[in-house]
């Protein structure tokens, strides 16, 4: 840890992907609500962590609560955007009140 805390501080070392967590691809159509609309989606990926969404047109802002619903899983799944670009957004779980019935 005090390796990589270093690392981040040197801004003339690039520090890479720190995700630790296995993604699943998938392409399962989805809902996320983030208010006051519900917007759908595909999750491209998955993991224990977050997701990976793509939408049409609609751009999301880093930090915005979301809901993320994947009815073929029986999956609901809070957290909030991760970062978002284009038709693309990812998500980071929260694992609030909202989550149930998780199998990934």
């Amino acid at each position: 840890m005090a390796e990589l805390i270093a690392r981040l501080r040197n801004p003339n070392v690039r520090v890479g992907e720190q995700r630790g967590a296995d993604r699943l691809n998938c392409h399962w159509p989805a809902l996320v609500h983030s208010e006051p609309r519900d917007i759908a989606c595909v999750v491209e990926n998955i993991s224990h962590s977050g997701c990976r969404i793509r939408t049409t047109g609609t751009l999301f802002a880093r930090g915005d609560p979301v809901v993320v619903r994947i009815p073929s899983q029986k999956m609901v799944l809070d957290g909030v955007i991760a970062w978002a670009r284009a038709e693309e957004a990812g998500i980071q779980f929260s694992f609030g009140d909202e989550s149930h019935n998780l199998t990934v």
